[in-house]
């Protein structure tokens, strides 16, 4: 079995780092503080606020956490991508690479997301099922609309990969052995 070896992606910006800061940190401090008062009414028990903070933290670390399982990655044969949730992986032979190309999302609008349809959407981070604007599904993993590797799919899917080198990762996987 072949070894996968991941191939750069494009970092995150400022805006995830600052929502998963602000969620991770902000929501279970504001909570505690409003529940604080709660308990100095007298409406609730203390054991009650220490279940109900460890349930907000877990659903915070639920929504903060996936935005750093990003990974894309081949094996010589096999295209494998993690984007926060969700993971898809396939041979590179049901990939058309010959129509495949690089593009800025900001220009060619074409390739937008534009409907989230099973995917994470932040300003900054797309991650896992969208449609496109002509409505032809997409798997996406992109953090810089600005280098991103467009894979049109044998099942009509087009994946969008953020890559720091996207026509270097092209170049690579249209030279794979048939």
């Amino acid at each position: 079995m072949s070894q996968f070896r991941r191939l750069a992606l494009t970092p995150l910006g400022k805006v995830p780092i600052a929502f998963a800061v602000l969620l991770g940190a902000g929501v279970p401090i504001f909570f505690a503080v409003g529940m604080l008062f709660v308990v100095e009414c007298g409406d609730l028990a203390p054991l009650s606020l220490l279940v109900l903070q460890a349930l907000v933290a877990l659903v915070t670390l639920g929504l903060v956490l996936p935005l750093w399982r990003r990974e894309a990655s081949f094996d010589g044969s096999r295209l494998r991508v993690k984007a926060t949730w969700y993971t898809r992986e396939s041979p590179l032979s049901e990939f058309r690479l010959d129509q495949a190309r690089v593009v800025d999302l900001r220009e060619h609008r074409e390739f937008k997301p534009f409907i989230r349809t099973n995917g994470y959407g932040l300003p900054g981070l797309l991650a896992g099922h969208f449609r496109l604007r002509d409505l032809r599904k997409a798997f996406c993993l992109v953090s810089d609309p600005a280098k991103v590797l467009a894979l049109p799919h044998a099942d009509g899917r087009v994946w969008l990969l953020g890559l720091e080198h996207p026509q270097a990762v092209l170049d690579i996987l249209r030279r794979r052995p048939s």
